[in-house]
């Protein structure tokens, strides 16, 4: 009797335990953990407002890069008859950079002269050609072009640059891209009849001069006895 009065005992204690367990409330985080949680959160997965920035950011960034598929023309000119004949077979003006590549200078020049290039020159877009208003060239300085460049052009420094209405020189900018886009501005507001009369009266001679002694200098087939 008394064993069953005390195994009855203990069974109650043991019930009573139990339910008071299952009852407990959950416990509720200190400050501390709540902050550490919140921390590694967000070091571990980036915010959305986080991503959206750095996607705008890189976006922008692809939007001011030059285009890959954009190729400006400027053409490489080697000597004389290559010029006479590239100046003579359009009408459009010519914006010439004569330079050395050893020249600083002419670096630093150069990427002026082509942004103006990508602006109003010949380009290939998307492998679409388009033609711009003015056309462009360069004569690089070096052994076989001396004497070209500063003999028969009468050019001394580097870089230099000169614009031409056909073979007629209109005007000599020395190192200065804003004197080239000053002569643009005054005559794109006049007719072509105007610009070879400007041309005309700018024009030193120069050039004209040695087409004229190459006439002189090439054999006459007319005359020559067979």
């Amino acid at each position: 009797m008394i064993s069953s009065s005390i195994f009855y005992s203990a069974l109650c204690v043991i019930l009573y335990f139990a339910l008071c367990e299952s009852f407990t409330p959950p416990a509720i985080p200190s400050p501390d953990s709540n902050t550490a949680i919140n921390y590694q959160s967000e070091t571990q997965t980036p915010s959305v407002e986080t991503t959206s920035l750095e996607k705008s950011l890189a976006l922008r960034m692809m939007i001011s890069k030059p285009s890959k598929h954009t190729k400006i023309i400027v053409e490489e000119i080697t000597s004389l008859n290559e010029l006479k004949w590239f100046l003579e077979e359009d009408e459009r003006p010519v914006v010439i950079k004569f330079y050395a590549k050893w020249c600083k200078k002419c670096k630093r020049l150069g990427l002026r002269f082509d942004r103006l290039a990508m602006e109003l020159g010949d380009r290939i877009v998307d492998q679409q050609f388009i033609d711009g208003d003015v056309r462009f060239a360069a004569v690089e300085y070096h052994q076989e072009s001396h004497r070209f460049i500063t003999e028969e052009l009468q050019i001394l420094g580097f870089p230099t640059l000169q614009m031409y209405v056909g073979t007629r020189k209109l005007l000599e900018a020395g190192s200065s891209i804003s004197n080239i886009k000053k002569e643009l501005a005054v005559i794109e507001g006049i007719s072509h009849q105007d610009v070879l009369d400007r041309a005309e009266q700018a024009d030193d001679g120069v050039l004209t001069g040695l087409i004229e002694e190459s006439y002189y200098d090439s054999p006459d087939f007319l005359n020559e006895e067979w």
